[in-house]
């Protein structure tokens, strides 16, 4: 785990449960987004919890194998909701939902740890915009609850 490696430790020496993604689910995932390359921090999140997790980490949010497959098709319908301009493309992964009404995505073509983007209907007027600098900040920023990880970043 070259990626994870500190989130995953800490959630182990947190004793939180961690179900991994089957490798026929990985391979799915992939299936899914055709020609583009997936991330290996995104592939090292499915390997070890895809599948979900226990106590708080990501509780509620849709991002776990069971409700990813439709997560680009969801954004783009909350984008069409919202009369906005905005497009994702083939290029874009949407991989976090929360309450329908906001989503985060990552490019595929932006190397083995994205930049993460954001889009709200709260704050449609900002379009899409970047979060962190890293999927794995993303991840880490979640486990801490920062409240301030929605926030555009310069």
């Amino acid at each position: 785990m070259k990626y994870l490696y500190e989130l995953i430790t800490e959630l182990q020496k947190n004793k939180i449960p961690m179900v991994p993604c089957t490798k026929d689910e990985v391979d799915e995932v992939k299936r899914l987004i055709g020609n583009n390359k997936i991330p290996k921090a995104y592939i090292e999140f499915l390997e070890v919890m895809g599948g979900g997790t226990e106590h708080t980490f990501l509780r509620g949010e849709s991002c776990y194998i069971d409700e990813l497959m439709e997560l680009n098709e969801w954004g783009a319908e909350l984008l069409a909701e919202n009369n906005v301009a905005l497009k994702l493309t083939p290029n874009d992964f949407v991989f976090w939902m929360s309450q329908g009404c906001m989503f985060c995505f990552f490019k595929l073509d932006e190397g083995e740890n994205p930049p993460v983007y954001f889009y709200s209907e709260g704050k449609k007027k900002d379009g899409f915009y970047k979060i962190t600098d890293t999927y794995t900040d993303f991840l880490q920023r979640r486990y801490m609850k920062d409240k301030y990880i929605f926030q555009k970043k310069d």
